[in-house]
């Protein structure tokens, strides 16, 4: 498990640094959660405070990015330089 913080000293972390953590080795591992039309990405193997490390825009830099597909998750995830992850989709809850 590997301790780094994102924007802030939170748990979100933006395209461009996820990337350089993807090329020095820090980050290996991505998982795409979600239920349709929302869905986050969340680095395994890496947290800071408890929290897995998630993918943020830089419009909103401190919250979770939402992708309305998984095909842009995924393309996220390829410039980013990941070529694997895990996929997992849930269903919605009554509440929603």
């Amino acid at each position: 498990m590997t301790l780094i913080s994102g924007i802030n000293r939170g748990n979100c972390i933006l395209s461009s640094m996820a990337k350089e953590r993807v090329k020095s080795g820090i980050i290996d591992q991505a998982q795409i959660l979600g239920i349709k039309s929302a869905y986050t990405v969340v680095f395994d193997g890496s947290e800071w405070d408890g929290e897995p490390l998630v993918l943020s825009s830089s419009r909103q830099p401190y919250e979770p990015r939402i992708f309305k597909s998984l095909d842009g998750a995924l393309a996220e995830l390829l410039r980013i330089g990941l070529t694997e992850a895990s996929i997992k989709i849930t269903e919605k809850t009554d509440a929603e």
